[in-house]
């Protein structure tokens, strides 16, 4: 499993936690502690919103070995920005550019999304849910899947529909269901849609609490959502997202406005 980072607001804010989330990548304890190793190696990316303008990135090298594309990444973070940035750990799929993360969709309802996920999800329960050939979809990975699931279902991303169809996926969730989406509606304007979910059997295993938690961090000018390691290498006054929590982010030129419900 992965390593997530949302975050909107201002650059000098964000630029903390980007380096909290590069360092846990290469020495994460609490994946350590599980028996899986230290490090999420398996290709990163990120996209990021400022100025009018959307950057996609994904890249097969593990984020702490691309120094340069970092750096590149920390000078963008000025002003006010929106960021989601993901470091793969391959669970399910195999490891390869077409399944780093975020992945990108465009639906014929008239929105476009980018989604990140930490997490395993019953990737044949999608599958059937959202119509799609098993076959077709055997290298792929569940994130990849559930991406074309609401390519294919979500109408439009109001947070009455978001809740219909990201509380029928949650009941595929096999360990986290940890997520972040970024869409942009036809009419301009970006919302993002961010999911906190454990199931009951992962979380009474006090490691498997430790290494799935998503931590969410609010002050003046700041929403993030962050994977729990960031909080080794970026102390701050972080809260434990309650479990089955979701938060519906309306994101403008200059500020944000956050919804918290129950998912």
């Amino acid at each position: 499993m992965c390593r997530i980072l949302f975050a909107t607001g201002y650059g000098r804010d964000i630029i903390p936690l980007l380096d909290a989330l590069v360092k846990a990548s290469e020495n994460d304890p609490y994946k350590e502690k599980r028996g899986r190793g230290k490090q999420h190696r398996d290709g990163w990316g990120y996209v990021l919103l400022k100025n009018g303008n959307v950057r996609h990135y994904r890249s097969m090298k593990p984020v702490f070995e691309e120094t340069d594309a970092i750096e590149f990444l920390r000078g963008e973070l000025e002003g006010f920005v929106t960021l989601m940035v993901h470091a793969r750990a391959a669970s399910q799929g195999i490891k390869s550019l077409f399944n780093v993360q975020p992945f990108a969709f465009s639906s014929r309802h008239g929105f476009t999304f980018w989604l990140i996920h930490n997490g395993d999800l019953d990737k044949s329960r999608i599958i059937q849910l959202a119509d799609l050939d098993e076959n077709e979809l055997e290298n792929v990975s569940d994130t990849y899947v559930f991406a074309t699931y609401l390519c294919r279902k979500l109408q439009s991303p109001t947070l009455s529909n978001l809740l219909v169809h990201y509380r029928t996926i949650e009941e595929t969730t096999k360990s986290l269901y940890n997520t972040v989406t970024l869409f942009h509606r036809s009419t301009g304007d970006f919302v993002a849609f961010i999911t906190a979910r454990m199931s009951d059997e992962y979380m009474k295993n006090p490691l498997n609490y430790d290494y799935g938690k998503l931590l969410v961090l609010e002050k003046e000018n700041l929403f993030a959502a962050v994977s729990s390691t960031l909080e080794l290498y970026h102390p701050a006054e972080y809260e434990v997202a309650p479990n089955e929590t979701a938060f519906f982010v309306r994101i403008h030129e200059d500020s944000f406005e956050v919804k918290r419900v129950h998912l």
